[in-house]
């Protein structure tokens, strides 16, 4: 885990709390203080990162699958009735009866992450033959280039060649202390849009879930209190290092989940993809979206953002460049504007790492540098190839 006063965590990597939280105190600073109207007190950033990230994997078993696939059918057979699974052949995971239908018959854990293996020697067509769900606590603790690494050694551990990597589920979260907690009553009243679709869990008078968007749609906002999960049992305290927190009273949570749709609207086809654009992701998500804002407007898109949203939006900072990102509904490219904040966001990031604050001076070093990296790499065919796979067409 990254120490508190360290720099902020690259793009995927989750960002612990704010330098000067106490490591040895379980009380929460008080950072913010807002009227008592708004319905939400004093609050403390905690982290914020990717909190579940599901991989589809294409692999090549090449000359060995048969005997793979005999070895996975025959443990699947042994673990069944079984809750916790048998070791496997390898000795580093474990194999479960369950699969992940219609597309993945077998289940192995290992510590860091669970492989769904399919049927097939190679992936058929745009599916992947290898499905891949990574822990929250690995993702909270490790880089995930060094994850990836790890995967692609099991990978090849097993007799296999990894071909690809997709993302095909993401969730963002980002935690807070809230010692006043949250009600239903504050989030209904201040929800923009007020119209959409939202459900929720209770105990008694007091808030557990709150829920904006259905359930298996490409998109949903959860709020809750993660640190009930944690007392629960639900989740395993590890987080306490993470928050450097002792206690996990009124640690509440919004996380954003986003299924494959919603990555192909926002043309994620790669993690390098993710790594770029998981900033403005939560800028979008958290603007456009859905916001907390104050009733102070009878336009909801005139109201100004509530204090706390504020603290929310602002952890697009954290997880990277905040580009100004649009949903793609038709999956046709986006227009070159995008391209041109992603280079201006990049430029400011590359001018930092070489000390200069000229822009000129940034501008001219970057362009000289792209010029040598694509002198021996064939730019105009390059280009040529990528205009065919946006289906634009070459001037006559």
């Amino acid at each position: 885990m990254q120490p508190p006063n360290e720099p902020p965590a690259p793009t995927i990597l989750s960002t612990p709390a704010a330098e000067g939280v106490p490591a040895s105190s379980g009380e929460a600073l008080s950072v913010t203080r807002l009227a008592h109207f708004t319905g939400v007190g004093d609050w403390q950033f905690l982290a914020c990162g990717i909190d579940t990230l599901d991989l589809g994997v294409s692999v090549d078993w090449g000359p060995l699958w048969h005997r793979l696939h005999a070895e996975l059918a025959s443990e699947k057979e042994q673990a069944s009735g079984k809750k916790g699974g048998v070791l496997s052949a390898d000795g580093q995971s474990l194999t479960l009866a369950s699969g992940k239908p219609p597309n993945y018959r077998y289940h192995r854990q290992f510590p860091e992450f669970h492989f769904y293996i399919g049927i097939s020697r190679e992936p058929h067509g745009k599916t992947p033959n290898v499905y891949v769900s990574i822990n929250s606590q690995t993702l909270w603790e490790s880089p995930l280039a060094v994850t990836v690494a790890l995967i692609r050694e099991r990978i090849e551990a097993l007799g296999g060649r990894l071909l690809e990597i997709k993302p095909s589920r993401f969730d963002l979260a980002a935690d807070f202390r809230i010692p006043a907690g949250l009600s239903l009553d504050f989030l209904l009243a201040h929800r923009v849009p007020q119209d959409g679709k939202h459900s929720h869990n209770m105990e008694g008078v007091a808030l557990q879930t709150f829920y904006h968007g259905a359930k298996k749609s490409p998109i949903q906002l959860r709020i809750y209190d993660k640190g009930l999960e944690i007392q629960q049992g639900v989740t395993k305290p590890w987080f306490l290092s993470v928050w450097n927190l002792l206690s996990p009273d009124q640690v509440w949570r919004a996380e954003f989940q986003l299924r494959r749709k919603a990555l192909h609207e926002f043309q994620i086809n790669s993690l390098d993809d993710l790594n770029a654009k998981v900033g403005g992701v939560w800028q979008y998500l958290t603007d456009k979206w859905f916001s907390l804002r104050l009733p102070d407007d009878s336009n909801t898109t005139r109201r100004t953002v509530h204090p706390w949203w504020q603290s929310v939006q602002a952890c697009a900072d954290r997880f990277g460049p905040a580009l100004s990102l649009r949903r793609d509904f038709e999956g046709e490219p986006a227009d070159s504007s995008w391209y041109v904040q992603q280079g201006a966001a990049f430029l400011k990031s590359f001018a930092a790492l070489e000390g200069l604050e000229d822009f000129d001076e940034a501008g001219t070093l970057y362009f000289a540098r792209m010029r040598n990296y694509w002198r021996p790499k064939g730019f105009t065919e390059a280009v040529i190839a990528q205009a065919i796979r946006l289906g634009h067409r070459r001037a006559a």
